[in-house]
């Protein structure tokens, strides 16, 4: 059964237009890209609602806590999502400069180039 959605993933993705927005993000690295995005989507959700079940209270503060993680995370990933789809994968969301693909690789829903990064991080 595993097998078969794992095909049905690949054959949804691949047929799945993701604009090219500059050379170094064609469209085999878009799907890549998207698939494993998607994926850490969907382990997200599913972490979401084990922790939403009932019966699993203890440690209320710290559920509370990774939660909250989760949800952030969650909508980074919606966002990188978001900005493939629209061709705009891989620009800062501040200054529109691009990313490193080192840093894009370590973390497909990086929002900001390291010079905004730093700027925000002083501000905070």
């Amino acid at each position: 059964m595993i097998a078969h959605l794992m095909e049905d993933i690949t054959k949804m993705s691949t047929q799945i237009n993701i604009p090219a927005i500059d050379s170094s993000i064609d469209a085999k690295n878009g799907v890549a890209v998207w698939q494993r995005l998607h994926s850490e989507r969907e382990d997200i959700c599913e972490a979401l609602l084990k922790e939403s079940t009932p019966g699993n209270e203890a440690g209320i503060q710290a559920a509370n806590w990774h939660h909250e993680l989760l949800q952030a995370r969650l909508r980074k990933v919606d966002d990188a999502l978001d900005q493939l789809m629209s061709g705009r994968y891989g620009e800062c969301r501040k200054c529109g400069r691009w990313i490193e693909d080192t840093k894009l690789a370590f973390d497909p829903a990086i929002a900001f180039c390291l010079d905004c990064w730093q700027r925000i991080q002083v501000i905070h």
